[in-house]
């Protein structure tokens, strides 16, 4: 009976103790609630800080981890680890507001917003190659920093970036793409010819009928751009690049091309109060 009585007594305070560590992990969890109100904090102090702390404060976000505690699920079910402030896809996201602000960045000069682009191309290769961002995550950030290297002019990671294809977008695209990128490092090298023939097959894509329904807008300015404007300043390209080889009869054929794309993205654009003045500006370059 005496032995009985001692397991019960046992039982009763390992119950208590089970019961007060529930309630103490209860009191300390993290909730999706939590975790919304942190995330908006941290992004708020993000964009007030200055742009050459932004890279600094996203390995800081990264590399700080707390311990957590989730109730993920229906009780007794729950996990304890330690996780950085924010969750990495929020992080992730962080960089790509920075590569964009970064990218509209008219104030500062050339040199200090192309050193803290290639500090941001060094966060976001960190954090792809950490394997933490979920694939949707990290497919939007490789987008992002494919721009950061087209902006530094780092046209052979753009390139290989390209060669490996990206999520989400078709064979033809990655290539065209490619394309455009070995174009502008040709045009970088003064070597015309060569730029032409990329532009050319990029142009092809952009006419083609997967690209019917193009239309981007940059997310900087809040300009939209037709595939027909796009086209036109890259058949614009091709014209001044001819005459600069002194290929008067291509110059002339190509700046006919570009005057028949701009004619079609200023219907486009008639009531586009915003793209439609810098599109006209565009078009004076053709007689329109």
């Amino acid at each position: 009976m005496k032995k009985a009585v001692k397991i019960l007594i046992a039982i009763a305070v390992l119950a208590a103790i089970l019961a007060g560590g529930v309630r103490w992990l209860w009191s300390v969890r993290t909730t999706e609630e939590q975790t919304k109100e942190t995330s908006k904090t941290v992004r708020r102090e993000f964009r007030k800080a200055p742009l050459d702390e932004a890279a600094a404060r996203l390995r800081k976000l990264r590399d700080e981890h707390f311990f957590t505690v989730r109730f993920p699920g229906k009780f007794p079910y729950l996990s304890m680890g330690f996780e950085p402030r924010v969750p990495y896809d929020f992080i992730g996201l962080l960089a790509e507001e920075a590569f964009i602000r970064l990218a509209g960045d008219t104030k500062s000069p050339k040199d200090d917003t192309e050193r803290r682009i290639k500090e941001m191309i060094g966060v976001a290769s960190e954090l792809l190659k950490s394997g933490a961002l979920s694939a949707t995550a990290r497919d939007s950030l490789r987008e992002r920093r494919l721009d950061g290297y087209f902006l530094v002019g780092d046209y052979d990671s753009a390139i290989a970036e390209m060669e490996n294809g990206l999520p989400g977008h078709t064979a033809a695209w990655s290539a065209s793409t490619a394309a455009k990128l070995r174009a502008h490092k040709a045009m970088a090298a003064k070597n015309n010819k060569d730029a032409i023939i990329h532009l050319l097959a990029f142009i092809k894509f952009m006419l083609s009928d997967e690209q019917k329904d193009f239309e981007d807008c940059d997310p900087t300015t809040g300009i939209f751009y037709s595939r027909e404007w796009v086209v036109a300043r890259n058949y614009m390209r091709c014209a001044n690049m001819a005459a600069e080889m002194k290929d008067d009869a291509k110059a002339a054929e190509y700046k006919e091309l570009a005057k028949k794309n701009f004619t079609i993205a200023l219907k486009k654009a008639k009531d586009d109060t915003k793209s439609l003045p810098v599109l006209k500006e565009e078009a004076k370059s053709v007689g329109l």
